[in-house]
């Protein structure tokens, strides 16, 4: 490794192109990047709100919040006061919603599942182990230069 900017910029390139991936289906089915995120994420999470969003896609809370109010005004998804703290509202699908989400992340997941499955079991077991290692490492790493 004696070139280690060369391997960072290589794998960062990867990571680049798989999210650029990503991006061009969500356009293809009229959604942005971030859209296509929190639509998984609501279709994923039960009881899931807006700051369960926030935390798992990693996006500011104003950007959620502008994609949960256009999903709303489509029919997609209803908000419901929590009774403990009726600031915070559970985000659910309505019938439509559920349906759409089922169509566009069937087809994400068909892709991933693909190709997950062009690995042998060993590569995909070693490929989540060093990517939460990099991403953890990094992540450590960069606290110190805050």
């Amino acid at each position: 490794m004696n070139d280690i900017q060369g391997q960072i910029r290589s794998y960062c390139n990867s990571m680049y192109a798989w999210n650029a991936s990503y991006e061009e289906y969500a356009k293809s089915v009229g959604l942005s990047y971030t859209a296509l995120s929190i639509l998984s994420a609501v279709y994923d999470m039960e009881n899931c709100t807006q700051k369960m969003i926030c935390e798992k896609c990693f996006l500011p809370k104003q950007s959620v919040n502008s994609v949960i109010t256009m999903f709303y005004k489509q029919g997609w998804i209803v908000l419901e006061e929590q009774p403990e703290d009726r600031r915070n509202k559970t985000i659910r699908f309505t019938k439509a919603g559920k349906v759409y989400a089922e169509g566009v992340l069937s087809r994400v997941h068909e892709a991933e599942k693909i190709a997950m499955e062009s690995l042998s079991e060993e590569q995909m077991a070693e490929l989540i182990k060093l990517t939460d290692k990099y991403v953890s490492m990094c992540g450590k790493a960069m606290k110190q230069f805050r």
